[in-house]
């Protein structure tokens, strides 16, 4: 069994001057999407997290995936995700993060000797398709100086589908993908990336309860990366506000 308190310890951040251009040219896995996912865990109440795992033909990683319903509304869920200097609070194994400008994300993770520390950059995309909102991000090549004794992760895929199911009420689904390149074995990776959404999810919801940030006058407005369409966003949610005050009965919560 791998030693997953070995595995938390991975992350120490190093901010690097943004001095290059960005290149998009990097390991992209074809992921064929008719591949059944195998459940891992199932979460019966809301709060509770479910997760879901795939192998990947050619790939010595699997894809994870987890989900989970909290009573939040979905603006202050998009709100904490678009805190790209914060990520340590919740992302799992990130113990510091940075905002590039003018939309890029810096992580930096550290190893337990003999594993090497990781690094890696990131370009966010959002979009809004049958009422579920999509933030997909995906590693570019660094910024900067490389640096120095790290490995630059492989490949880096990750994707949020926001669902509003009530004003007060939000279906997340995080799905991951990450090779972490290097000198690592593939049942070490695949342990560090089963653990990603249980912990990654939890730790929003926990962050959430705990009311860490005050969103009471929050608007759409302020959001940046994660809401290009803060329009189509707005739409959105006065359609599920407007439906929850029709309805005699509230939102289920299982409903898809």
């Amino acid at each position: 069994m791998p030693n997953f308190l070995f595995l938390r310890a991975l992350a120490v951040f190093a901010l690097v001057t943004a001095s290059s251009a960005f290149a998009e040219d990097v390991q992209t896995t074809e992921i064929d999407d008719s591949i059944p996912w195998e459940e891992v865990k199932t979460g019966k109440e809301i709060g509770e997290i479910s997760t879901w795992r795939r192998a990947i033909p050619d790939a010595d990683v699997k894809q994870f995936r987890g989900e989970v319903i909290i009573r939040h509304p979905a603006l202050h869920v998009l709100l904490t995700i678009d805190n790209p200097d914060d990520l340590e609070k919740w992302v799992y194994f990130c113990r510091s993060s940075k905002g590039v400008p003018p939309e890029y994300s810096y992580m930096e993770y550290k190893g337990v000797w003999p594993v090497a520390s990781r690094y890696v950059t990131l370009k966010s995309k959002s979009w809004i398709d049958d009422d579920v909102i999509y933030i997909n991000s995906r590693n570019i090549d660094n910024i900067g100086p490389e640096p120095r004794n790290m490995v630059k992760i492989q490949e880096f895929n990750n994707l949020f589908e926001i669902t509003p199911l009530g004003p007060e009420l939000t279906k997340i689904r995080f799905t991951t993908f990450v090779d972490l390149a290097g000198r690592l074995p593939s049942w070490l990776a695949n342990a560090v990336s089963s653990r990603a959404p249980d912990v990654t999810l939890s730790g929003l919801r926990d962050l959430l309860n705990k009311g860490e940030w005050d969103y009471s006058t929050a608007t759409v407005g302020d959001l940046s990366s994660v809401a290009k369409d803060k329009a189509g966003l707005q739409k959105l949610l006065d359609k599920v506000a407007e439906k929850a005050a029709d309805d005699s009965d509230p939102l289920d919560p299982d409903d898809d």
